[in-house]
């Protein structure tokens, strides 16, 4: 069981950091419409874009924050407005947001309404994220009963091993272990990823239900045998 847990734990530590940058980047993705909301606030007041942006730097945004200052930063140094969004774009290297900020950048080019077309940018993605929080919540019950299904495997397993298997003196136990422990961890690898896509289109943000039943798996893998 040393063997076990040796390769259990490693399996663990590059999942856990490949799931630590994704939430990173998802942190980023969430506090994005927080800033355009602020940006479209200080628009709609009759600020121009530019200035809306800067004064936006002071709000802390999360793992987004950094990027808003540095781009704020280049700003005040005198770099074009046109460039530093750009150059915000790419090292935030989100298709989404870099979409948004293409948006942002036609709007200070050649938008005669800022404010107006701000706004047009804000209500897109607030709807895009009302979206996303409709269809998690629909699929959330599936999430639950595949959750349940899980465990009604385990439960099965373990009636199998400890009730049927023992009752035939034929059967190699030792063997038949080794089937039920990789069987349970193939089991918790698919179902986690495909957890994750079902629910946030994504297999990365399945990593964290792969941990989570992975976990599970092997508590119960050292009580059953």
């Amino acid at each position: 069981m040393i063997i076990e847990l040796a390769v259990f734990i490693g399996f663990l530590i590059p999942v856990y950091f490949i799931y630590r940058r994704y939430s990173k980047n998802k942190e980023i993705y969430d506090y994005f419409p927080i800033f355009i909301q602020e940006v479209y606030n200080n628009t709609s007041t009759g600020m121009s874009l530019v200035d809306a942006v800067k004064k936006s730097k002071n709000i802390n945004y999360g793992c987004l924050t950094p990027f808003i200052r540095n781009m704020c930063l280049q700003i005040e140094w005198g770099v074009p407005f046109e460039k530093a969004i750009k150059n915000f774009g790419k090292k935030v290297n989100n298709n989404f947001i870099d979409r948004l900020v293409i948006l942002m950048d036609k709007v200070s080019q050649f938008s005669q309404d800022i404010g107006k077309n701000m706004g047009e940018i804000y209500n897109y993605v607030a709807l895009t994220k009302k979206l996303e929080r409709e269809r998690k919540t629909e699929l959330f019950p599936q999430l639950i009963s595949l959750y349940f299904v899980f465990f009604v495997f385990l439960g099965i397993i373990f009636i199998v091993f400890n009730f049927f298997i023992p009752y035939f003196e034929t059967v190699e136990i030792l063997q038949y272990k080794d089937i039920f422990i990789h069987l349970v961890f193939i089991e918790s690898i698919f179902l986690g990823l495909t957890l994750g896509k079902m629910i946030e289109d994504s297999f990365v943000s399945g990593l964290k239900h792969m941990i989570i039943l992975c976990t599970i798996t092997f508590i119960f893998v050292m009580i059953l045998f």
